[in-house]
């Protein structure tokens, strides 16, 4: 199925991603602007001169901690959107991901990833169909691991998975002959 006809659809410019750096970037930030004022009582231990302009490290802190709260809404916000298309749809139904992006906004590996997270906490349960690739709703699938698997790093290009019995991208085993994998949908 072409989605030609859908190319210029507008996607939310934002993205769907974990907020857990920003917020460690903003504590590294906050903990030395502390330390900033804590080393103007004790000036024999200060350190480059640091008790004089740490404190300006309050400011970015500040913006991190505003950036950091806002991909959490973010977040929540694609979250919410994803579950409502899925609610809409009574949580029994076959859809391609790129039908439920266009539904939503969303671009789709970004609805993926909001997917895997519903998946993990338990709030959905979905399987891809190893044949056609599509999401299927409210069927459960397990992840069997392979022995001695190790996820790539970066990939530049698609991974040989003939002869293979397992999926490359997330080692989940696979059925012979499966054209997509049934717990992450890479393409086989």
């Amino acid at each position: 199925m072409s989605y030609d006809r859908d190319k210029h659809r507008y996607y939310s410019k934002q993205k769907y991603e974990a907020a857990i750096g920003t917020f460690a970037t903003g504590i590294v930030f906050l903990f030395v602007a502390i330390l900033s004022l804590v080393l103007r009582y004790f000036p024999a231990f200060d350190f480059i001169g640091l008790s004089y302009w740490g404190v300006w490290l309050f400011i970015p802190a500040f913006f991190i901690f505003i950036g950091g709260f806002s991909q959490l809404y973010t977040n929540n916000k694609f979250k919410k959107a994803v579950k409502n298309a899925i609610l809409d749809r009574g949580n029994q139904s076959t859809f391609n991901l790129e039908d439920l992006a266009l539904e939503v906004g969303i671009k789709p590996k970004d609805v993926l990833r909001v997917l895997v997270d519903l998946r993990s906490k338990g709030e959905i349960k979905y399987r891809f169909n190893s044949d056609t690739g599509e999401i299927v709703l409210g069927e459960e699938v397990s992840y069997t691991p392979v022995e001695n698997f190790q996820a790539p790093k970066k990939l530049d290009s698609a991974l040989p998975s003939e002869g293979k019995n397992y999926c490359v991208y997330c080692g989940n085993k696979i059925r012979e002959g499966s054209q997509y994998c049934a717990f992450c949908g890479s393409k086989l």
